[in-house]
């Protein structure tokens, strides 16, 4: 048994964890709309930095990456430059598979063959409905020498569930790819888990005002 052991991978301290954070409403990003990193306690390279706001219409993003955009790819996302952002908008702690409110968002920094944001979210058959339609979640891209900026605005119907007056709060959780590297995470790993899979592990964000 203890020859077993040695040989599983240690899990980074994070995972031991579950995580809470603040999102203030807003209808456009600011400095105090940061989300926190977590990079340390997960054993990766911090090199992104994200902002995220909430308001009735829907919800902001932006991503800062601290490096210089190399390559993106489709279908094979992975293997390049890519966003991913995962929502559950009743934040279901209590369901080991993602629900009807459970999304998963790929955004690419560039478009390729005419794809820069998909809903990639799966669901249960009892669960199914329709995912949005691409052209109803805006994305500008900014590029500069030293990095590039990805601006993302998700509105509410996009997102089944989304009723902030009601739910004060959202489960949570991105994977920032890059090209030539190992990706940054929020909340957990996918070196340890199949984050789309595990909604009940993803953060939980609270709604300020």
């Amino acid at each position: 048994m203890s020859d077993l052991l040695e040989t599983l991978p240690s899990l980074p301290p994070l995972q031991f964890f579950a995580i809470t954070a603040e999102i203030k409403k807003g209808k456009e990003l600011k400095k105090n709309h940061l989300l926190p990193t977590f990079s340390d306690l997960l054993a990766e390279v911090d090199f992104a930095d994200a902002y995220m706001a909430w308001n009735e219409e829907g919800i902001l993003l932006k991503v800062e990456v601290k490096k210089p955009f190399e390559e993106v790819h489709y279908p094979d996302y992975q293997k390049g430059d890519a966003l991913e952002f995962f929502f559950d908008t009743r934040d279901l702690k209590t369901a080991g598979f993602p629900t009807r409110f459970c999304h998963h968002f790929l955004v690419l920094p560039k478009d390729v063959q005419g794809i820069q944001v998909q809903e990639l979210s799966t669901f249960r058959t009892e669960d199914s409905h329709a995912l949005c339609d691409p052209a109803d979640i805006e994305v500008k891209t900014t590029f500069a020498g030293r990095g590039y900026q990805v601006e993302i605005f998700f509105p509410a119907h996009v997102l089944h569930g989304y009723e902030p007056d009601s739910f004060d709060h959202l489960g949570f959780t991105y994977r920032i790819h890059r090209a030539k590297g190992p990706s940054q995470h929020f909340a957990l790993s996918s070196l340890f888990y199949k984050i789309e899979q595990t909604p009940s592990l993803w953060g939980r964000l609270l709604l300020k005002k």
